[in-house]
């Protein structure tokens, strides 16, 4: 099941009252929902038909949740489904679900895309592939190391997985505590370093396992009269049913990137040094040890007394030093031709 099919089905079994997309992209997810949505991105070029009441806003996630009334458009509905496909980067993905569970509540449902990398190079912080996931898999470690309060399950969907995220407790301040620390250790050079489990997929369950679960209704019930009690009861339902679901049950609490430096930056290269001008050469000769043009005019000249006495009444009239210069430049090069 891809992941667009998977998502068109969790809206028809889960019925939100409200939907919130982060990454909108060329706004094929956006089009399935038909309840009021607020969806942001910072470059969205929408080709598909949306069809519902849609507040899309052009700016990054960062700066949409700054805003004092972020969720004004949806005039106090509660938002019970999210989709968070943003910058495919942890440190993003991490602050997009910090910030939405801050808006969320106990029946929200949140789904994570890009979970399951399918190769080192697709996990890449730094995108070099076609297909790219980056590296924010590293949400499933992350959220059942810090709060274990979280129903998660993997949904083995193409082309690259989605997580989805049940429990939520908009009162829980853990992740924002500690995100500097989370960040710190989580975040490490390129190459990624990926768990086996992942790339496999051996944690991961088929997407009918909750699309096709029996809590869905006693879930809805239970979200829209806003009740604790019954919520609670469903959990308990709802656990059982994904805890059984993969061959390996998921538990990646205890794993986290081994640190290792930065890669150094390649030191540039230094610039060549300019080139000196030839130095003079005092041998009469031509670099090919044959006479340059000048020495063979003097020496022809040499042996023609006419050329000779008008050449020196040239050379008297020079100035002294000048004068000086061009005799001894003659006395060699005749020397040179004998």
């Amino acid at each position: 099941m891809l992941r667009h099919e998977f998502l068109r089905t969790l809206h028809e079994v889960s019925r939100p009252r409200a939907y919130f997309e982060v990454g909108i992209n060329d706004g094929r997810s956006l089009a399935l929902s038909r309840v009021p949505t607020v969806a942001v991105d910072p470059a969205f070029k929408v080709v598909k038909e949306v069809r519902c009441d849609l507040h899309m806003v052009r700016a990054t996630s960062d700066d949409f949740f700054a805003r004092e009334q972020p969720f004004e458009h949806l005039n106090g509905a509660d938002i019970d489904l999210a989709f968070i496909d943003g910058m495919h980067l942890f440190e993003f993905a991490l602050r997009d679900f910090i910030n939405t569970e801050r808006h969320a509540h106990a029946g929200t449902v949140v789904v994570f895309d890009d979970m399951l990398p399918r190769n080192i190079d697709e996990a890449a912080r730094d995108r070099h592939t076609g297909g790219w996931t980056g590296d924010v898999y590293k949400i499933v470690p992350v959220l059942q190391r810090y709060r274990p309060d979280l129903i998660l399950a993997l949904m083995d969907t193409g082309p690259t997985g989605v997580l989805v995220v049940l429990g939520l407790d908009p009162a829980n301040t853990v992740l924002a505590d500690k995100y500097d620390e989370i960040v710190e250790a989580y975040i490490q050079p390129d190459p990624q370093q990926v768990p086996d489990v992942l790339i496999d997929r051996r944690v991961a369950m088929p997407p009918e396992t909750v699309l096709k679960a029996d809590f869905w209704p006693r879930f809805i019930a239970a979200r829209d009269n806003g009740a604790a009690a019954d919520l609670t009861a469903v959990r308990t339902e709802i656990e059982k049913v994904l805890g059984e679901a993969p061959d390996v049950p998921l538990s990646l609490a205890g794993w986290q990137p081994e640190p290792r430096p930065a890669a150094p930056k390649p030191t540039p290269k230094p610039k060549a040094a300019p080139k000196s001008a030839p130095a003079a050469s005092a041998a009469p000769a031509g670099a090919n040890g044959k006479a340059t043009v000048s020495q063979r005019l003097i020496r022809g000249a040499a042996g023609q007394p006419a050329v000779r006495a008008a050449g020196k009444k040239v050379v008297d009239r020079l100035p002294d030093d000048v004068r000086q210069l061009v005799r001894n430049r003659v006395r060699r090069s005749l020397r040179a031709g004998r």
